[in-house]
């Protein structure tokens, strides 16, 4: 069990005025059967009055409008994660079972994935074993050898087959060929998106359904120990996880930073090399 400080920020420079602003935000980690949420203070500037709500795979954000003109917009969210209460996440229901057992058009296996698949399937004797937890874990293990982490080669549009036609990518492209591979296996599988210990930006991995539970596995860094790790949504791809989402009038092109600190008041902080998009 670990107790994570997190500070998370982004700032928007807008090139002109921008006249009204509708926003949504995704960013707000929430308690479950492995992490509790503590001291969540959020400041946002021009001032507003966000409201909340849930999505639908429920996930908790905020949303509102600016109507004032301004040339930046920032958000800062900070608080305190205890993480680690346990290895798993909720009962999962049956509805979640189907949806998360469909690809979509990001994390869809090509010719290139379900031939790596078919090798490795015989190699790894995957038929063998009923465990879906097992499986991701066998198939985890080959892929963190076999992807090269390389920052820049790809974005937020690159597919799963893009990437590993490629053998390279980032955590979003992990996590993307990940759960394209555990289609083929017939498990469910998700998407996550959050914080770990360090400094930089979020991080993406993955959660497979096992005997009524999602378990999380992070092929990027090929662990299953989690308890570093914050989250905040789940989706079906990176395009449902999205932290920030806006509608504006005017402000012509716009200059995205972002910063997040991660520590573990227990032991200080730490870093994973690949941690990070």
């Amino acid at each position: 069990m670990k107790n994570l400080q997190f500070d998370y920020s982004f700032v928007i420079e807008y090139e002109s005025d921008v006249n009204r602003c509708y926003y949504t935000i995704k960013s707000i980690p929430q308690d479950s059967a492995r992490q509790k949420i503590q001291n969540i203070e959020i400041t946002m500037i021009p001032e507003s009055k966000p409201e909340y709500g849930h999505d639908c795979h429920g996930n908790r954000y905020i949303w509102g409008c600016n109507p004032l003109p301004h040339k930046l917009f920032k958000f800062r969210i900070t608080g305190t994660a205890v993480c680690g209460l346990s290895d798993y996440e909720e009962v999962v229901q049956e509805n979640e079972l189907m949806i998360f057992r469909h690809s979509t058009k990001l994390n869809a296996a090509g010719e290139t994935i379900r031939a790596y698949y078919a090798r490795y399937e015989k190699e790894l004797q995957l038929k063998n074993i009923t465990s879906s937890l097992e499986q991701a874990k066998a198939l985890m293990a080959k892929l963190h050898e076999d992807l090269v982490y390389e920052k820049d080669v790809t974005d937020v549009t690159t597919t799963a087959e893009e990437a590993m036609t490629a053998g390279k990518g980032v955590c979003q492209d992990y996590a993307h060929i990940f759960i394209a591979l555990l289609h083929l296996a017939g498990c469910s599988a998700r998407y996550v998106t959050g914080f770990i210990t360090g400094e930089g930006a979020t991080h993406a991995w993955v959660e497979v359904a096992d005997n009524g539970k999602w378990y999380g596995i992070d092929p990027c860094n090929n662990v299953t120990d989690l308890e570093s790790y914050i989250k905040i949504g789940v989706g079906r791809d990176a395009s449902e996880c999205l932290i920030n989402r806006g509608v504006m009038h005017g402000g012509g092109t716009q200059k995205l930073e972002t910063h997040l600190s991660v520590t573990d008041s227990g032991k200080g902080s730490s870093y994973l090399k690949k941690g990070f998009v």
